[in-house]
């Protein structure tokens, strides 16, 4: 039997063209195999969840969830405007536990800053800031280490709010030495005083957390 050129063309058109969807075809369910993985991979997220908070800043919204992994706690930031993701999560590992978050704008620039406080072993923690900048997080340089002066008697247990423009650091002062008597949750030679000490922080120019010389930086009796 002999096949004219014309039906030879036809055939050749009709086998690129099955190639053609059966390329498709594979493209599309190669595209929803990786989108199942995704989605797969999101839900894997540890469940043991430790903590979990909603912030809101303006027209934005902070979903802040810590959960324990092998070597400590990770830390997963999704930010929204809306329902929408404004940014891809952003997830790292912190030292301690996560026991509270809250929001300010101590700058006034109106970034939406965003503290994470932690507690680490015995009863001292500290902060993990970070500052919303044209859709992601820069980073706040924690407080420098207490003085001489302010760190005399500090056994931890500290707490953290923002009042205005400053980020307000409170702890029970003990009083240091061998005095016998009730010991406070640290250093065994140290006695509860009944008072406390704040400390209030601004956040300067170049994104670090300072303290303020004022009278608010003294003991007060509880």
């Amino acid at each position: 039997m002999k096949f004219s050129a014309t039906a030879w063309w036809f055939g050749a058109a009709a086998l690129l063209l099955t190639a053609s969807c059966d390329s498709a075809r594979n493209a599309t369910d190669d595209a929803t195999s990786d989108a199942a993985v995704s989605t797969a991979v999101e839900s894997t997220t540890p469940a043991d969840v430790t903590f979990s908070r909603d912030l809101t800043q303006g027209d934005y919204r902070f979903q802040v969830q810590s959960a324990s992994i092998d070597n400590g706690q990770q830390l997963t930031i999704r930010t929204r405007r809306g329902d929408a993701l404004v940014t891809d999560p952003i997830r790292m590992n912190v030292k301690g536990n996560v026991t509270d978050a809250i929001m300010g704008d101590l700058n006034g620039n109106g970034n939406p800053e965003l503290y994470v406080i932690t507690s680490g072993s015995g009863s001292f923690g500290g902060v993990e800031a970070y500052e919303f900048v044209e859709r992601a997080f820069r980073p706040v340089q924690a407080p420098p280490k207490l003085s001489n002066d302010l760190a005399a008697g500090y056994n931890g247990q500290d707490k953290y709010e923002i009042r205005g423009n400053r980020l307000v650091r409170t702890f029970p002062v003990a009083a240091t030495g061998t005095a016998s008597g009730t010991t406070t949750a640290g250093d065994a030679g140290t006695t509860a005083t009944g008072s406390t000490r704040t400390i209030e922080y601004t956040l300067n120019k170049d994104g670090m957390l300072m303290p303020v010389n004022t009278p608010a930086s003294t003991d007060n009796k509880r």
